[in-house]
């Protein structure tokens, strides 16, 4: 219920901002709206901020630092590799600015608050009492991915019906692993949203200062950007698991040390 409610606010919203497209701020205004929703949803759905992952672990120091080095490593990824295959354009600045700081800032504290409460918090945490948590993880990813699907861009879309069908498709599918890269974040940090939040929002401010743009098309940026989370991130995790570092909260009631 709660993705459908998510889903159908940003048609919406979509909608709205191809009515007003010189509506300063737009991406803000929406997920703020979204953030809105949500949270009346969960009010609604008597919901405690413990539930939801906002729980104080003792480790959850490491949990922050953990997520904040990944973006790092995500961020020098995307941009270190990237500007040695795509370094055919030029220099630009990205929207905002690397000044617009406290724009930038609480939009990445926004977008990781809605999608990490709501993905990982509510949705991944209640599909995990029903299935396995492998099977929560998979199921919760492609609800992440569809809820990056935007109906309204790809039906007002001027480009080819085929060009528009492959971008929503890797659209969907690089949301889909990214998906699956936090909940599997999630589950071994004591199933709280700080590290993944941590991560989701250092990576969205870090790469919102960045001062230029990769050369490339939209499809192959997407392409590229998910190949990190394959090689990289996914891997790591599961190495820090295997190291000890991640811990399953079904091994153990009280919180413990990664």
């Amino acid at each position: 219920m709660l993705f459908l409610v998510l889903f159908l606010t940003w048609q919406a919203l979509h909608f709205f901002g191809l009515e007003f497209p010189t509506l300063y701020d737009y991406w803000l205004f929406a997920y703020l709206a979204v953030l809105a929703v949500a949270f009346c949803f969960l009010v609604l759905d008597k919901q405690k901020a413990a539930n939801l992952g906002f729980k104080k672990p003792k480790a959850w120091k490491k949990c922050a630092i953990i997520g904040f080095v990944l973006a790092v490593a995500y961020i020098l990824y995307l941009y270190g590799l990237g500007s040695f295959i795509f370094s055919t354009g030029p220099i630009q600045v990205v929207q905002h600015g690397i000044l617009s700081l406290p724009y930038n800032v609480l939009f990445a504290l926004t977008v990781g608050l809605v999608e990490e409460t709501s993905f990982r918090g509510y949705i991944l945490r209640n599909l995990g009492k029903v299935y396995s948590d492998r099977k929560a993880i998979a199921y919760s990813s492609i609800l992440f991915g569809l809820y990056h699907l935007s109906l309204i861009l790809a039906l007002y879309s001027t480009t080819s019906a085929l060009e528009t069908f492959a971008y929503w498709t890797l659209v969907v599918v690089a949301a889909f692993v990214i998906g699956l890269f936090l909940g599997y974040f999630y589950m071994k940090t004591e199933r709280t949203i700080i590290g993944t939040w941590t991560y989701h929002s250092s990576s969205i401010f870090l790469e919102s200062i960045v001062p230029y743009g990769l050369a490339t098309s939209w499809l192959s940026a997407h392409l590229f950007s998910t190949t990190a989370y394959i090689v990289i991130l996914l891997p790591l995790l599961m190495l820090l698991k295997g190291k000890g570092w991640l811990v399953d909260t079904r091994k153990s009631n009280k919180p413990s040390s990664l």
